[in-house]
């Protein structure tokens, strides 16, 4: 069973982000005082180009699991051990997708309806 907060602050971050907000910028807490385990995604890429996937947090023994549904640009910070990002481009358009964790960082760039991509971090 997945938190009800991990839902409601996924869903403010990405409301945030949908208005151009970082999630630090709208006040929302997503992270925790574990700086090793700060993660941040950054999807850009063409405005409006709209993109939808699954993010997987591991994270003490935990596993949390957000659907996403969306339009660039998105900015995400949250905690965790582990991400895996799993993403659909949904229109026209191309994406660039950042992961970072500590000095990990993934990046990926992809471009038309139906590209798919999966990044992790550790």
């Amino acid at each position: 069973m997945i938190p009800r907060r991990w839902f409601l602050l996924a869903a403010l971050a990405i409301a945030a982000a949908h208005h151009g907000l970082s999630a630090s910028e709208a006040g929302i807490g997503l992270h925790s005082e574990r700086e090793n385990d700060m993660i941040q995604l950054d999807i850009s890429g063409e405005q409006g180009t709209r993109f939808s996937g699954i993010l997987t947090i591991h994270d003490q023994g935990e596993t949390h699991q957000q659907h996403l549904e969306d339009t660039v640009p998105v900015q995400l910070t949250l905690t965790g051990e582990r991400i895996v990002l799993e993403l659909t481009q949904d229109s026209e358009g191309s994406l660039d997708i950042e992961l970072r964790k500590g000095d990990n960082r993934s990046t990926s760039r992809i471009s038309g309806p139906g590209s798919r991509v999966r990044l992790s971090a550790h």
